[in-house]
């Protein structure tokens, strides 16, 4: 009995000592306002984001932008630019702010979130939105564009291309072509069907 109270009291005492050593991480604003002092550019950041950082083989004076991205992704926040500011805010607002639209000729760091539409030619893209969700963090958003037949996409740079290869591995067979979609008159509920006038 007397050696389980003296395993328990140690256990106390170590519990103790660890809540009491103060964390020795970098806070992230110190890492943000250096970037943004090499890089001239203008930061605001969300009252939500609070962190302290630990690098390792690095100083904080160190960090590139393309780095700091890199360390928001690792403690759940994003950026995003708006009137000559770059917004940082938790990953959970990534869908409802605007992100940059990736295109075929453009890259970006891999922890940039970014737009991203990718046509389906071998079936339909909704077949494909349940087998390719998971692969997904839960800020980022995937949708089926069934009329062309896409996908959309927005996630941070580096998924996105993942998806894009598993995708292009997936899209194979016969070629698919998708059913004729036509717009609503105005005024005319979204669940109404579309009469078509064939004569």
């Amino acid at each position: 009995m007397k050696t389980l109270v003296t395993f328990l009291l140690l256990i106390w005492t170590t519990a103790v000592v660890a809540m009491d050593e103060p964390d020795t991480g970098v806070p992230i604003e110190k890492i943000i306002a250096s970037v943004a002092q090499q890089t001239h550019r203008k930061f605001v950041i969300d009252p939500r984001v609070q962190a302290r950082v630990h690098l390792i083989g690095e100083e904080p004076a160190q960090v590139s932008y393309n780095e700091l991205l890199t360390i928001l992704e690792v403690h759940g926040y994003v950026t995003f630019e708006s009137s000559g500011y770059v917004l940082v805010m938790p990953d959970a607002n990534a869908r409802q702010v605007p992100q940059p639209m990736l295109t075929k000729d453009k890259t970006f760091p891999d922890a940039q979130v970014v737009n991203y539409t990718i046509p389906i030619q071998n079936g339909p893209a909704g077949f494909l939105v349940p087998i390719l969700r998971p692969l997904l963090p839960q800020y980022a958003q995937l949708a089926a564009v069934y009329c062309s037949n896409t996908l959309l996409i927005t996630d941070r740079y580096a998924n996105v291309k993942r998806i894009e290869a598993i995708v292009k591995a997936l899209d194979v067979g016969t070629p698919y072509k998708p059913e004729k979609c036509e717009m609503a008159n105005p005024g005319e509920h979204r669940d109404q069907p579309v009469k078509r006038n064939d004569s």
